[in-house]
């Protein structure tokens, strides 16, 4: 026994009491949750350092760097300017209320009136993979806005979008084509990349503001697939393929590859970019289409000279200049996990960090980042 409950000995075996346990848990003490759907939430960005402000305000006080007859001035000089900014608040309410009373007596009803007193900017993100799986959530918060946002609000959607496959973003650019329907403002923010259908989401917005070294563009469509057909033939296997329609299938991995079939492999690619462009031409009808819809892309410094982009500056800085005038919300989807689903997600993101920071060592070859822009 002193020779089996050594450390690993013991570790194994608790290892092992523990995993019964729980598998006994699970399968007679179980209970039946309704699995709860995505919900919206809600962060106010005006007030989110207010604790932070009064806590650096005490540390301050705790250990004052000025003489106390000038933290005494500056504590008049600044009881004085509160004062003033009430007074001028005041007056701007008090305006504000005789222009709403005098809109009533005219009989424009209530839901008019509050059209043009809104000042709220609404903020929502959207990290798009290849297949832009993160539409779904894009869809129901536009939605949700549709039903509360007035004509004087403003929608900014932080975007960071590689690119990826044609119909998924098409559907997210339809989404944002929404806003504007709607006749609501919509802003996108570029801070690291809006490329290829990245790009195409951006395009549809009112204006488009992007950091200085934020990748634009990729206006362009790739389609690669690898044939085996050769292999096959070698090795004498057949591979039967039954279609019903002359362009059914026009190249697969495993049938022998015509000129037909290229070419017409070529044709929809072409259509689909004469389509990406009439896109772009829609949105952003100054921009020399054909010099930039080679497939490039440019740093948004450049991009601003060819017209993909309105101004420089980060979606930080943008949202911090509305801080003062307007009611800054950011909404969330999120979706309530258990416990074993939260412990695969955080497994899955360290993994996702470890592999996206590992630099390329001796015998490998750089990654050629253009590949990303698809």
């Amino acid at each position: 026994m002193q020779q089996y409950w050594s450390f690993y000995n013991a570790g194994v075996t608790i290892f092992l009491f523990a995993g019964i346990a729980l598998v006994i848990r699970l399968i007679f003490f179980k209970r039946k949750r309704r699995k709860k759907e995505p919900h919206l939430t809600f962060k106010h960005w005006n007030y989110r350092f207010e604790n932070d402000f009064e806590h650096l305000e005490k540390e301050m006080h705790a250990a004052s760097f000025l003489p106390k007859e000038a933290t005494k001035l500056l504590k008049k000089a600044r009881k004085k300017e509160e004062k003033e900014e009430k007074q001028n608040l005041k007056a701007k309410d008090e305006k504000t209320v005789t222009t709403i009373r005098d809109k009533l007596r005219r009989g424009i009803n209530t839901e008019e009136v509050l059209k043009h007193h809104s000042n709220c900017v609404y903020v929502l993100t959207f990290i798009g993979s290849v297949m832009a799986a993160e539409v779904e959530q894009l869809r129901d918060q536009i939605s949700f806005l549709l039903q509360i946002a007035q004509p004087a609000d403003e929608i900014v959607v932080r975007l960071t979008s590689p690119g990826g496959a044609v119909p998924h973003y098409g559907l997210a650019s339809s989404q944002i084509e929404r806003l504007k329907r709607a006749g609501l403002r919509c802003v996108v923010c570029v801070d690291t990349v809006a490329a290829s259908g990245g790009y195409m989401m951006a395009a549809v917005a009112d204006k488009i503001i992007a950091a200085p070294f934020a990748i634009i563009g990729s206006i362009g469509v790739v389609a690669g697939i690898p044939n085996f057909h050769r292999i096959l033939k070698k090795n004498e296997v057949d591979y039967h393929l039954f279609t019903a329609g002359k362009y059914k299938r026009t190249v697969t991995p495993f049938t022998e590859v015509t000129e037909e079939g290229k070419q017409k492999l070529q044709d929809d690619l072409t259509a689909i970019h004469e389509a990406f462009k009439k896109l772009i031409k829609d949105g952003r009808p100054d921009v020399d289409i054909e010099a930039i819809a080679t497939g490039e892309y440019w740093l948004a410094s450049d991009a601003k000279e060819k017209g993909l982009v309105d101004e420089i500056m980060t979606s930080d800085d943008y949202l911090c200049s509305k801080l003062d005038e307007c009611e800054i919300i950011e909404i969330k989807t999120e979706t309530e996990q258990n416990r074993l689903e939260k412990l695969i997600e955080g497994g899955s993101s360290l993994f996702k960090q470890w592999t996206g920071s590992r630099i390329p060592g001796m015998g490998e070859e750089m990654e050629d980042v253009r590949q990303r822009f698809r």
